[in-house]
C-alpha cells in the first residue's frame, strides 16, 4: 500500500461506489415483491376460497 504517515488511512480498503443505493432499492424491492406473491398465494388465496364458498351455501341457502 502506498501511504506516506505512521498509520494507514481510514479507507485503505473502501472502494468509491456508484449506483450502490440503487441497485440496493432494487433488490429490497424484489424482495419485497418476493414476500408479497408469497403471501398472497400462502394466506390469502386460501381464505378467499373460505370465503368464497361460503358466500356459495349462503346464497344457495337464501334461494
Amino acid at each position: 500500500m502506498g501511504y506516506a504517515g505512521k498509520e494507514p488511512p481510514v479507507r485503505a480498503f473502501a472502494e468509491a461506489e456508484e449506483g450502490g443505493a440503487a441497485l440496493e432499492m432494487g433488490l429490497l424491492l424484489g424482495l419485497a415483491a418476493f414476500f408479497a406473491f408469497t403471501l398472497r398465494h400462502v394466506v390469502a388465496t386460501p381464505l378467499l376460497t373460505t370465503f368464497t364458498k361460503a358466500a356459495k351455501v349462503v346464497s344457495q341457502a337464501l334461494g
